[in-house]
């Protein structure tokens, strides 16, 4: 939880609004985990976290009901 945290603080310095929520249980293998839900600005904020070393783990996105992984083109 605590890189989430981090990783949430970043993009609020950064005027990129975030929600930290518990992962889906369809995304994560134990059943525990954090991430940032965010509805806009999304590439400003994957260029951030990549920059800052705070991308960590997985991107997904989630349209008509359904998760997807992002692929390896991320900013």
């Amino acid at each position: 939880m605590t890189h989430a945290q981090r990783s949430q603080r970043l993009l609020e310095k950064n005027g990129i609004v975030s929600e930290l929520i518990k992962a889906p249980l369809t995304l994560t293998q134990t059943g525990c985990g954090y991430a940032l839900s965010l509805r806009r600005h999304v590439p400003e904020a994957l260029r951030l976290l990549k920059a800052a070393g705070m991308l960590k783990g997985k991107v997904f996105g989630y349209a008509d009901g359904t998760w997807s992984e992002a692929g390896d083109d991320l900013p």
